[in-house]
């Protein structure tokens, strides 16, 4: 088993907004519809949920309320110079926190252990070997405990 050290760090693309990840994170996604296509300008949004708590933010996110494609309005904190969104936070769970894989200095441990919404996906970009589970079904403990049966272990460094 990969060992990931603690804390993981990350950040936009100027470095106005910075974050350091201090604890192990609870799930990590590969999310294909529309808005996730869009919001990353990329094929998926790739997510790691996070407990807040477990999180150190430096530098004034702009926050954005956006609804998901369930309805749901979505707090999106962007840095507001490179206007990249870093991490997202359903106001009604704000215990956890999405933060965007690709915003963290090294993602190479990330991943993901389920993939949404493939309906929607670029077909190419379909993860071999990741498990679809279609959104109605998308039950984020239950995968959270799935992922830390197979993620790396997190470590103090």
């Amino acid at each position: 088993m990969d060992v990931v050290s603690l804390p993981q760090t990350g950040g936009c693309y100027c470095g106005a907004i910075r974050y350091s990840l201090n604890a192990a994170p609870l799930l990590a996604y590969a999310c294909h519809c529309h808005d996730c296509q869009t919001r990353s300008g990329s094929a998926f949004g790739l997510t790691v949920v996070v407990r807040s708590a477990d999180v150190t933010v430096s530098g004034e996110p702009e926050v954005v309320r956006l609804a998901n494609p369930s309805g749901l309005a979505i707090d999106h904190n962007m840095c507001p110079h490179c206007r990249l969104r870093v991490f997202a936070v359903n106001p009604k769970t704000a215990d956890y926190m999405s933060l965007r894989a690709g915003t963290l200095d090294d993602a190479s441990w990330v991943r993901p252990v389920a993939q949404t919404w493939v309906e929607s996906a670029i077909p190419w970009a379909v993860i071999p070997g990741v498990r679809a589970v279609a959104p109605e079904d998308f039950d984020f403990v239950r995968l959270g405990r799935e992922w830390a049966a197979t993620a790396p272990r997190f470590e103090p460094a």
